[in-house]
């Protein structure tokens, strides 16, 4: 692979043009010097050498993203679309994945500062209220080390941030429930802290608006995991015998579906189901899951224009709120007449 030096050589320039040219320095240079360098890198296959390019100006063309958990469909997708877009401006993506561990986090903050990245997309792990506190000391680590920041959630001040209306997302799943009939509709949480607890806020909205009351007996929280919703819906099925279910992620509600069909209680026929988020495993399940989908590719273009322009400079933090959208798809009708009773049996 060719250096600066071996095309100065070549083309009998100094390595001082050569370089000018190539790092994009604003130095007097004549349009035909400059179109035989950049001709001869091409041929030369030249490609800069990142590490000395980053102690000449500072910049190691890198860029994190901090996520929770690489395994929910929500962060595959997001990180495929933000690794596209970063990639095509010409930065490498470096991925921390915390396993949902805020220690994790706080280590993989330390070896951000340590590796001089440009720039962190700050996806927060939180299981439980105090982590929240964690991660703003995180945040304040990288800013105090001026590494611009974006980050997914609506409750972080101080930085830019996107984030989706989740609580409308939750109200307009549980208002298209309750208009087809249904009154007994159970509810699959997530952890304790994140946006599982907005998720609830705009179930139990929908269900106040409507006069329906919130039965403690059809809440359950799940783990996010596929068989934590199994196991949650297992459980509303043999007490609070719910005729719907809304489930805050898409693999509990795939739980739910199978912890159905293992009661012999058909969907939608005799259970309605609805997930949040929209991974190609809604689709290629039978019946395929009514979702809440959260607009992913928008996510990633603003994070990218926010990190975009950070990266050039100092810029006024914005925060961005995006709305989700209601799938209709084959995992919900209304309710059988006298499959289940209005209230669980005791």
């Amino acid at each position: 692979m060719a250096t600066i030096y071996d095309i100065a050589k070549k083309l009998n320039l100094s390595s001082a043009t050569v370089s000018r040219v190539l790092n994009g320095v604003d130095h007097p240079v004549s349009e035909k010097t400059r179109n035989r360098i950049l001709e001869a890198a091409r041929e030369m296959d030249y490609r800069p050498n990142i590490i000395a390019k980053s102690l000449t100006n500072g910049k190691t063309q890198t860029i994190a993203i901090l996520l929770p958990s690489i395994t929910n469909d929500f962060y595959t997708q997001l990180v495929d679309i933000i690794e596209n877009d970063i990639g095509r401006a010409g930065y490498s993506v470096f991925l921390c994945n915390t396993h949902r561990e805020v220690e994790r986090e706080t280590d993989f903050v330390r070896t951000l500062l340590q590796r001089r990245v440009d720039g962190v997309v700050f996806c927060p792990t939180r299981r439980k209220t105090e982590d929240n506190a964690r991660n703003l000391q995180n945040i304040g680590q990288l800013v105090k080390n001026r590494i611009p920041v974006v980050a997914i959630g609506s409750h972080f001040d101080g930085i830019s941030r996107v984030y989706v209306d989740t609580f409308e997302g939750a109200r307009m799943a549980t208002e298209y429930l309750i208009s087809l009939g249904h009154r007994a509709v159970g509810f699959i949480d997530g952890l304790s802290a994140g946006t599982s607890r907005r998720r609830y806020r705009g179930y139990a909205a929908a269900l106040k608006s409507h006069g329906i009351p919130l039965r403690r007996d059809l809440v359950r929280r799940g783990g996010l995991t596929y068989e934590s919703g199994f196991a949650c819906a297992r459980e509303l099925l043999e007490r609070a015998r719910p005729t719907a279910i809304l489930a805050v992620n898409n693999a509990m509600a795939v739980g739910a579906l199978n912890a159905a069909r293992s009661r012999g209680i058909s969907v939608p026929e005799g259970l309605s189901i609805v997930g949040f988020d929209d991974s190609p495993v809604s689709k290629l399940v039978s019946p395929q899951l009514t979702v809440v989908r959260q607009p992913l590719e928008a996510i990633g273009e603003q994070m990218k224009r926010m990190l975009t322009a950070l990266l050039k400079g100092p810029a006024e933090p914005e925060a961005v709120r995006l709305m989700p959208e209601l799938v209709r798809r084959e995992s919900c009708a209304p309710p059988r007449e006298g499959v289940f009773s209005e209230e669980a049996d005791h």
